[in-house]
């Protein structure tokens, strides 16, 4: 009955004054909402971007690039005094020499001026190998993928993204039909299926054979990058540095060259979305701050309006620390109130802006994520901040002269 009293008090307390209790927790309510929203749109976008991650090889992937153009010299960047690049003898060494490789994917890619019949259009190409598209789990809706052969061969073949197919050919089947990339023909093999990530069309690309690009394109061997997907995702730290070791020995400048891991990226990523967190989090824990002051200022006028209450409960043998604990629990009760409405605003704001990021990334899917962490954590903060702010109002209210009280008018 000691603890039941208080509840009912503080809940008495909440019904006889809706407008002004409203008021109060406005800000305790805005505080937990903000977030929970934020907590579960960045778990969202977490998981988002760890699926992107598995689709292009999950954690076991090695991505080795050339040193930039430019380095940073007295705060500011200027372009370098010499040139290294990657080259499909680099790509050979890398087979020879690392264990665990599955598969590699070499790039480079450029500006493509693409034509059939009457219709041109400006697109992207980018050479690659034959492991391209199911190393990228991108699977081909109409045709046939390239295939080691077209690599060997230098065969001038090429993969379309599905925009390029419907600017060029509309209804028609391009299967097997010649189109022109920089004024040569090529023969179409396979149409890539539609593939839209975080908003962004990517079906306006057209895949070529990497031997082919150099051979016709660049006239040189040299690649923008190289993906390295490996068997065991253990393997991948011994797998990079074995890299590190054939850059060095082949290139003058191979510590220059960048070597990261998917895992790597990962962290760097986490940790990405863990400052945004926090830092939106301390944004919103202002407002728990403000709510947490209307607590104590309506606790304050509480205490002054139930004086003569006060004294008749002193009078009546109530000690100091019953008072206390009275004016203490209606104030946690005011924030758990409060939170609670504002745990139900937070799920509310993430599913809404889970839809929003839904409808404008087209097929990247996106999903608020709510733990049950993340609400515990807000309730729990919500009544500490009652607690806190509520200590001195109840201090005030276990300190009341009984006689004094009970000649307040």
């Amino acid at each position: 009955m000691v603890f039941y009293e208080p509840i009912a008090v503080g809940l008495s307390q909440l019904r006889a004054n809706k407008l002004r209790s409203l008021l109060t927790l406005l800000g305790i309510v805005i505080g937990v909402a903000a977030v929970i929203g934020i907590t579960s749109l960045g778990e969202g976008l977490r998981r988002t971007v760890m699926g992107e991650f598995a689709s292009r090889g999950g954690g076991a992937t090695v991505l080795v690039n050339p040193p930039r153009e430019y380095e940073r010299k007295d705060g500011r960047w200027t372009l370098r005094t010499w040139q290294e690049h990657l080259t499909s003898d680099d790509l050979k060494a890398f087979h020879d020499e690392t264990e665990g490789i599955r598969t590699s994917v070499p790039g480079l890619s450029g500006s493509a001026r693409l034509q059939y019949g009457k219709t041109t259009i400006n697109a992207q190409y980018t050479g690659t190998s034959a492991s391209f598209s199911e190393s990228y789990s991108w699977p081909v809706a109409r045709g046939r993928t390239l295939t080691d052969d077209d690599v060997l061969f230098a065969r001038k073949v090429c993969l379309i993204g599905d925009k390029v197919s419907a600017d060029l050919f509309q209804e028609r089947n391009p299967v097997g039909e010649e189109i022109k990339l920089n004024g040569e023909r090529y023969t179409v093999v396979g149409v890539l299926s539609q593939r839209i990530r975080f908003g962004q069309e990517q079906g306006d690309q057209i895949y070529i054979p990497y031997t082919t690009a150099q051979k016709r394109l660049t006239g040189n061997r040299f690649l923008n990058g190289i993906t390295l997907f490996l068997d065991q995702i253990d393997a991948v730290e011994e797998a990079a540095e074995t890299v590190r070791r054939v850059l060095r020995r082949r290139h003058e400048h191979g510590d220059e060259f960048r070597v990261r891991t998917s895992q790597q990226q990962m962290e760097g990523f986490d940790n990405v979305i863990g400052i945004m967190k926090a830092v939106a989090g301390g944004i919103a824990g202002i407002s728990l701050l403000v709510g947490g002051i209307g607590i104590m200022n309506i606790m304050l006028v509480s205490v002054t309006e139930r004086t003569r209450e006060i004294g008749i409960r002193k009078a009546m043998g109530a000690k100091p620390g019953h008072l206390l604990f009275q004016f203490v629990a209606e104030a946690v009760i005011l924030s758990l109130v409060g939170g609670s409405v504002g745990v139900l605003f937070g799920v509310g704001f993430g599913m809404g802006i889970e839809a929003l990021i839904s409808s404008l990334a087209g097929e990247t899917p996106f999903t608020s994520v709510v733990s049950y962490q993340s609400v515990l954590w807000a309730l729990l903060f919500a009544s500490s901040i009652g607690l806190f702010f509520g200590v001195y109002p109840a201090f005030r209210a276990s300190r009341l002269d009984p006689v004094e009280a009970l000649r307040y008018e």
